[in-house]
């Protein structure tokens, strides 16, 4: 089967020079990190840095031509920034470096050509609305454990919890016009697949140890669920991408990159992100088409009654975990009798504060008073209440959780929508259909951890979803701007 022709103007261009020369400058630093895991180099703080500012002045070169590589280059650099901090002073960081260099140009560009700093485009308002309600809930907090305190234990995770905003909103407004959000997703893919290879090298060293436990990956973020949830954030476009091509031959061009980014995940061990992936498969092909979605169903159904030793050993042990590491008096696993437990205290906290919460972050604060026996161990100590909905609504209150699954809501039926317009170029259709998928993942790693508080591992998520706002068509902004 021919590939179909696109039919929209000013797209045959978007994956030309542009593309090919930011490329090359991303291919710079991914260059760099190879060699110095490859060849085990200690460069020191000097040589780091040193780098860096060749790197710096490269962007600079080329930002004549437009800010693909400057943009390039964060989407890069978000998944590796707890890896690569480059903490230049308290409080800054190389992602706030970056967001400086970014609303530089932001604003140089407005002035140039004369635009107005802040536009409106699709999910703006809503961002905003969840902004506005993030930041009023610092107010209960500041009332509960005074100003100062506030400052000094919790203003950092504040700050980081809205770099994920500030992320969005450069997005949405330094992407010039569709052809560069078309090349946002690639840009993405290509981050992904320096994540992949990360997982791949880690993996190498730990595939030998004798517990599940020892042997999970830590990833850049340094933490194994957080790194599942990178992982499920990251295989969204690859799924969409070769969903959107199967069965033709450009469906098996990234089968490779996804076989890798798929061990990397199955040797994180995080049951909830297994979870999230079947969710995104099945979000993809319930999409594609209802005989893609029979076909899915399918293969997983005869895979697991007529072939089960195609399922991994790993994730099968990994699974059963769940019933075998029981706690005395429970059905479950202490992990996950301990979240059960989490949770209850979250929804007693949101009952008692409806409006705005226990105030940011306060429930780890909260918690020894809401779980009976908790000085004992019965949550393992935990802290985090496991599931993202219910740390929006304990701690920022209901109406914030109102706007978060808005948000989300809005984000589906505008990425369902895309894809279903049959005059729309291919690239597009696969981006609407990848923030479908990514927002399936999102739901379903987000019931059992709190990953949409860091940038470090949801930021793929708020690019894709800045790029979906630049692609709506001009009528699709006339009534409902901020939507």
């Amino acid at each position: 089967m021919r590939p179909r022709v696109e039919k929209t103007p000013a797209g045959p261009d978007w994956a030309g020079a542009q593309l090919r020369s930011t490329i090359r400058v991303l291919m710079l630093p991914a260059l760099f990190a190879v060699a110095i895991y490859g060849l085990h180099l200690r460069l020191g703080s000097i040589g780091l840095y040193g780098f860096v500012v060749v790197l710096g002045l490269v962007v600079l070169g080329t930002l004549r031509r437009g800010p693909d590589a400057l943009l390039a280059l964060a989407i890069m650099y978000l998944p590796l920034s707890r890896l690569y901090a480059a903490r230049l002073a308290p409080g800054l960081n190389g992602t706030n470096l970056l967001e400086v260099g970014m609303a530089a140009v932001w604003i140089g560009q407005a002035v140039r050509m004369r635009q107005p700093l802040f536009r409106a485009y699709p999910f703006t308002r809503i961002v905003g609305v969840w902004l506005a309600l993030s930041a009023a809930s610092v107010l209960p907090a500041i009332a509960a454990i005074g100003l100062q305190p506030f400052i000094w234990n919790y203003m950092e995770p504040f700050r980081g919890f809205l770099d994920q905003f500030l992320i969005f909103y450069l997005f949405v407004n330094m992407i010039r016009d569709r052809d560069m959000a078309r090349r946002v997703i690639v840009y993405i893919m290509f981050s992904a697949g320096i994540v992949f290879l990360y997982g791949i090298q880690e993996w190498w060293g730990t595939r030998g140890y004798a517990s599940i436990e020892k042997s999970r990956l830590l990833g850049p973020l340094g933490q194994p669920n957080d790194f599942a949830a990178l992982m499920v954030y990251s295989l969204a476009p690859f799924l969409a991408w070769g969903a959107y091509y199967f069965p033709r031959w450009k469906s098996l061009r990234i089968a490779p990159v996804v076989l890798v980014g798929l061990k990397v995940l199955l040797a994180a061990f995080s049951r909830g992100a297994y979870l999230a992936f079947a969710l995104e498969g099945l979000a993809v092909a319930f999409v594609k088409s209802r005989r893609f979605f029979l076909l899915v169903l399918a293969v997983v159904a005869g895979v697991y009654l007529f072939v089960p030793s195609l399922v991994p050993n790993s994730m099968k042990d990994r699974v059963e975990q769940t019933y075998q590491d029981r706690v005395p008096g429970a059905q479950i696993d202490k992990s996950a009798d301990s979240r059960l437990i989490l949770w209850q205290a979250a929804i007693d906290m949101s009952l008692d504060h409806p409006l705005l919460g226990e105030g940011f972050d306060q429930f780890s604060r909260l918690v020894p008073s809401h779980v009976s026996g908790y000085d004992d161990g019965v949550t393992g100590g935990a802290t985090d209440n496991q599931n993202m909905f219910l740390y929006a609504a304990s701690n920022m209150g209901l109406p914030n959780l109102a706007a978060f699954l808005l948000l989300l809501v809005l984000a589906l039926a505008r990425g369902w929508r895309l894809y279903a317009r049959r005059d729309a170029c291919d690239v597009d259709r696969i981006i609407g259909l990848g923030i479908v998928t990514m927002v399936a993942g999102l739901v379903g790693v987000n019931m059992f951890g709190t990953h949409v508080i860091d940038t470090a591992v949801d930021g793929f998520f708020w690019v894709l979803l800045a790029a979906l706002a630049r692609l709506q068509p001009a009528d699709a902004r006339i009534g409902t701007t901020g939507a």
